[in-house]
Order: structure tokens, then sequence, then C-alpha cells
């Protein structure tokens, strides 16, 4: 499976649909910040990545976000320590 299709394989998943088109805005497809957070993790989970929301808010279709993962576009934004990290998911999943 390559990239493009593990990154629609992870926006089914999270958007609850069938299919989905790889030029489509995550946030025209149904999505929000919370399930970005949700599409995040699992993206990162799929590729042993560590993305960070503003590079799924840079990245915002099923191609871009194959392109910086597979390293054809520049490179994620640097992880924060776990503290920062975690905070922010908790702030997500909480909706806050």
């Amino acid at each position: 499976m390559d990239m493009l299709d593990r990154v629609r394989q992870a926006w089914t998943e999270v958007l609850d649909v069938r299919e989905v088109g790889v030029d489509v805005n995550f946030f025209e497809a149904g999505g929000d910040s919370i399930l970005l957070i949700i599409l995040l993790e699992k993206l990162n989970a799929l590729t042993g990545r560590e993305l960070e929301p503003p590079d799924l808010f840079r990245h915002t279709t099923v191609r871009a976000q194959a392109d910086l993962l597979a390293g054809r576009v520049g490179a994620p934004t640097p992880a924060p320590d776990g503290n920062d990290r975690s905070a922010l998911l908790d702030r997500a999943r909480r909706g806050n």
C-alpha cells in the first residue's frame, strides 16, 4: 500500500465515509479540528512519523498529506516536548 492509499484509508476511517477524493479539503469533506487531531494520531501511528497539528492545517488534502509524509514537501513541524503535545491532545479531546 503506497502512502496515498494509507492516507486515504485513514481519512475514510476518521470521516466515516466509503470514499474520499485525493484533492478534497479535509474540512470540506466533513472534518473539523477534533477529527483532525484524531487523523493526526492515526497517520502518526500508521507511518511512524511525528506530524503536529499545524502540519495538517497546512496540508489539507489526502494528496498533500501523502506528499508530506513521503518527504516530497517541506519537513514536518518539529515535535514539542511530550508534555506540550499531551496537553494539546487532551484539550482537543475535551473540545477546548
